[in-house]
């Protein structure tokens, strides 16, 4: 389990204050956006399902550019580097903030039981991403996994785009759907970047306690990589 195997050992340990445990370089530098830049990142008008769309298109795009840097295994590591972030904290978000609000409005008249279902695909891709994170580029079945990976993520994104989402849209007010956005990129900016497919995806509230000790250490090990520009907005 993984409070079992991760949770247990850390309150185990005399408790240090976050700050202290993340440099500051770290925590201010660019893993974590300085305080102001993120405010003003929140400060979103857009409603969630087009966050959500970009994000989705995003996948794309990066895995495009990798395919396009055959042979460039620097570029290519940096690609999926991106593609590990963008996918892992993503999903926490939409388990956090969008699969609530299916839940809360009762989408399709079963919201909890579709909100379990998206989970349980999050749940697929998050193992296939874990084993993708332990590769090389250079090693023998990355491509294969990576394909796994893509195949499973566009499944789920054409789901999403063509029934949940325009189902949030005709249950929920454009401005309830801008505060939901708001949620939606704050989750993001906090979230672990790498993916954990032991954690619990439900409810919301232990979801996030359990990815709050594990965030700084998933952005400090960071460090030692170089990512791909995202080059889709958010």
């Amino acid at each position: 389990m993984y409070t079992r195997t991760l949770l247990r050992p850390l309150l185990a340990r005399p408790i240090v204050p976050v700050q202290r445990l993340v440099p500051l370089t770290v925590r201010y530098g660019s893993t974590f956006p300085q305080p102001t830049q993120a405010a003003d990142s929140f400060r979103t008008e857009t409603p969630v399902e087009e966050h959500i769309i970009n994000d989705h298109r995003s996948f794309e795009e990066l895995y495009d550019r990798f395919k396009a840097n055959e042979g460039n295994t620097e570029e290519q590591s940096a690609i999926i580097n991106e593609l590990v972030r963008e996918v892992a904290q993503h999903s926490i978000a939409e388990e956090t903030v969008v699969y609530p609000a299916l839940e809360n409005t009762n989408a399709f008249g079963k919201g909890e039981s579709i909100a379990d279902h998206l989970r349980q695909e999050h749940y697929q891709v998050k193992k296939l991403l874990y084993k993708l994170d332990s590769m090389e580029v250079t090693d023998p079945g990355f491509n294969s996994t990576l394909s796994q990976v893509m195949d499973t993520l566009k499944e789920h994104a054409e789901e999403e785009e063509s029934k949940e989402l325009p189902e949030l849209q005709k249950l929920l007010s454009k401005e309830e759907r801008i505060g939901l956005s708001r949620s939606f990129l704050r989750r993001k900016a906090i979230s672990p970047t790498r993916p954990h497919p032991g954690a619990p995806d439900k409810p919301p509230a232990l979801e996030v306690a359990a990815g709050l000790p594990v965030a700084p250490i998933d952005k400090l090990r960071d460090q030692a990589r170089n990512f791909a520009e995202r080059r889709v907005p958010q």
